[in-house]
This record gives C-alpha cells, structure tokens and sequence, in this order.
C-alpha cells in the first residue's frame, strides 16, 4: 500500500484549509458588525451564550473582537469559540428577510409561525409544571388520607376487641 500523498492530495488540503479560514474570517467581520451596528456588549454576548448552554472566556470574546482579529481567524476554534458566539448573536428569527429574497413573504410567515409555537411551548410547559404541582399535592392529600383511614380502622379494631 502506498502511505505517501500525491500533490493532489496536498492541494485539497491547503485548499480546504483556506476555505476554512476564510469562512472564519467572515464570520468574524460579521459578528463584529452585529456587536457594533447593535451596540451589544460583552456581558450581553455571555448571557446569551449561557443560555444556550455554551460558554466562551472574556479573554477570549474580547480577542475576537479585536481590531484585526479576522487577519488571525485561523487562532480561533471554528466550532468552539465562534459558532457559540454566532449563535448568541445571529438569531434566525431577529434577521430581517432581505426583500429581494425569492421566498421573502414565505420566509417571514414561517418566522411568524415559529414565534407563535415557541410562544405556545412555553405556555404549556408552564401548565405542565403546574399541574405537575397540583398533581404532586393531590398525591400527599391521598396518602394522609389513606393514613388517617388505616388509623381509623385500627381504633375501630382495637375497640371492637375490648367490646367482644
């Protein structure tokens, strides 16, 4: 078998890694457009990557927003420390729909439609948790009742056996 690599096989390598750092460094101008154009600011940016469960250092948000940061894009973990702090600040549903998009009408009605269910979703988790409540405190109520009656059978029984 033969290990070595072709030229070929270099090529797709450079070239994939070149795409790569080009992704990332778009991604970059593009978080720090949003940051600025928004007026976002670090503290916001971390609270909402804790809410969905990511967490990136200050140090580290504070690098990627650099003057130049996206000359050095390839310093960054694409996965890791970009995309949680895309996902914290690109949120699909607060874009607006380019107008000259072909679907722009359909696009916004889907938004629409997935607000309202997430809307909906929390709604019932809200009523799932109480009726669990209620559910917990309506077991309670059974078993002290439960406990009251075997009480009551036992001071009927105990009486009963003196009586007889």
């Amino acid at each position: 078998m033969n290990s070595s690599h072709s030229v070929h096989d270099t090529f797709l390598v450079t070239e994939d890694s070149q795409m790569e750092h080009t992704k990332a460094q778009e991604l970059i101008r593009q978080l720090k457009e949003i940051k600025t154009s928004n007026e976002i600011t670090y503290p916001r940016i971390m609270e909402r990557m804790e809410k969905n469960g990511k967490y990136v250092s200050l140090t580290t948000l504070r690098r990627v927003f650099a003057s130049n940061s996206e000359d050095n894009a390839d310093s960054f973990n694409y996965e890791n420390t970009l995309l949680p702090i895309a996902e914290a600040l690109l949120n699909v549903e607060d874009l607006p729909t380019p107008a000259d998009s072909p679907a722009a009408k359909e696009i916004d009605g889907l938004k629409a439609v997935i607000h309202v269910q997430n809307e909906e979703i929390a709604r019932l988790h809200e009523m799932k948790e109480h009726l669990e409540a209620r559910i917990t405190f309506l077991l309670e109520q059974i078993e002290k009742k439960d406990r009251r009656m075997d009480e009551k059978d036992e001071t009927i029984k105990r009486l009963m056996d003196k009586i007889l």
